[in-house]
């Protein structure tokens, strides 16, 4: 994804029927480094980053034109019973506070 692939100033491109709870995984292709996040509405919460309203550092790189892929992954039978699990797993797997944007390993 590149950053004309957005509509502009907040405009979600999606279709709210896929806005479930879960875990997302955004890719800088460019700089190979990875962020986990969560919501309760996925597809929101990963529009909020895109569009200067999540983590300051994945909106810097996407204003500056770096290349992006999006992985989400629903909590509905992902084997976690939270999303807070599941994030921490997604953490660590792959390794977003160590080398990555996150700056927590999680919520506990």
């Amino acid at each position: 994804m590149r950053n004309k692939s957005f509509g502009g100033s907040g405009k979600p491109l999606y279709s709210n029927n896929y806005n479930f709870a879960g875990v997302y995984i955004l890719y800088n292709k460019s700089k190979d480094v990875y962020y986990v996040g969560q919501g309760k509405q996925v597809l929101n919460r990963v529009n909020s980053h895109f569009t200067g309203r999540g983590n300051g550092d994945v909106y810097a790189d996407f204003k500056y034109g770096d290349h992006w892929v999006i992985k989400m992954i629903a909590l509905e039978n992902s084997g976690f019973n939270t999303l807070n699990e599941l994030k921490r797993y997604a953490i660590e797997a792959y390794e977003s506070y160590k080398k990555g944007y996150n700056k927590t390993r999680g919520n506990n």
